[in-house]
């Protein structure tokens, strides 16, 4: 069998519904030179039949496998991959959806015209809303290199329309940073640093968070508040982001380079992404919820085993200070009206 350009990877846990949704926006696609590989992490919901069913009334190739215990995400997702034989790996998550139509043509025509790549990102827009939602800032190749992907780490967090060279992604492939939830980080940022170039695509080519009527996804955003809420250390997976990629372009530098990379993945982390849960927990949970998640991420913790100059380690306090101060105290209804220009301002830094 031809090697295929796309292999449609999504890694599935319970929320049918949704990933049939989103099937039928992959088997829709004009463009046809792809299969889809799903891996369900031994989903207890038993409607596994369901889903090989609706792939079998398609006229698309697919893989369909059952792990034999659940994985977590980033082992499910690795599993995904693993099942790839084209091209390229689309990664695509089980509850969201491509654009439209010509959305696998588009990506399909953008890497032809931009050369081959190592990984490929593009924007996205909510599904419900259609607000657009811009990761990255213009169209074009990035370059490749330890650097760049010290640079452009944070653009990987949202899986979909994430695209990885298929080879390069099974040869990456490890169990190393399972529970981080952040595989295709790992794996992304590895396939840069190693010299194969990234592309970046500031065109919306998929759909966040599918909405079907009466119908919600299990996340952090849904689970019922705490009451009451004892303030505690609260770890979450964002703990191992900085870690994660410090590991991904560790092998391709010297020590000297790969402590000016820590200190730049650590800053972004802690100026930019860290806040942002910050409002989120308190949005969604609490301020005692919220400080239970600062004390979780102390720099001790999120720099542990991440190597530092004295004055680069100083200064990962004083942004950890200075962004613990504004993730708390900000107003919530200013930083509400602020987040559109927040978001562009970080994602422009």
């Amino acid at each position: 069998m031809a090697e295929p350009f796309f292999s449609i990877c999504i890694p599935q846990y319970n929320r049918t519904e949704f990933l049939l949704e989103a099937l039928r926006t992959v088997v829709s696609q004009r463009f046809r030179d792809f299969q889809v590989c799903i891996s369900d992490d031994h989903s207890p919901d038993g409607r596994q039949e369901e889903i090989v069913a609706a792939l079998k009334g398609s006229d698309v190739s697919y893989k369909f496998h059952i792990q034999e215990e659940n994985r977590r995400y980033d082992g499910n997702l690795r599993g995904a991959i693993g099942l790839a034989d084209g091209r390229y790996c689309f990664l695509l998550g089980n509850d969201d959806a491509l654009l439209d139509d010509n959305a696998l043509g588009r990506f399909h025509d953008l890497i032809e015209e931009y050369g081959p790549c190592g990984a490929a990102i593009s924007n996205f827009q909510d599904y419900r809303t259609g607000v657009r939602v811009n990761r990255v800032q213009s169209t074009g190749n990035k370059g490749f290199g330890p650097e760049v992907a010290a640079r452009h780490f944070r653009n990987f967090s949202f899986v979909s329309g994430v695209v990885l060279d298929r080879h390069a992604a099974q040869a990456f492939a490890t169990d190393r940073w399972d529970g981080s939830e952040m595989y295709q980080t790992f794996i992304g940022c590895s396939i840069i640093a190693s010299g194969k170039p990234l592309l970046e695509i500031a065109e919306p080519l998929v759909r966040k968070d599918i909405s079907l009527p009466n119908l919600s996804v299990d996340n952090y955003a849904t689970r019922p508040r705490l009451r009451p809420c004892p303030i505690v250390e609260r770890t979450i997976p964002l703990v191992k982001f900085a870690r994660l990629t410090s590991d991904a372009i560790r092998p391709y530098v010297s020590s000297v380079e790969q402590k000016r990379h820590n200190e730049r993945i650590l800053r972004q982390l802690l100026m930019f992404t860290y806040p942002f849960w910050l409002f989120e927990y308190r949005r969604v949970q609490s301020w005692r919820y919220a400080v239970g998640i600062a004390l979780g991420m102390r720099p001790k913790r999120i720099a542990s085993g991440i190597d530092l100059t004295r004055p680069h380690s100083l200064l990962i306090q004083f942004y950890y200070g200075a962004a613990t101060l504004v993730g708390l105290l900000a107003p919530l209804w200013l930083v509400k009206y602020s987040r559109p220009l927040l978001y562009r301002l970080a994602k422009r830094t």
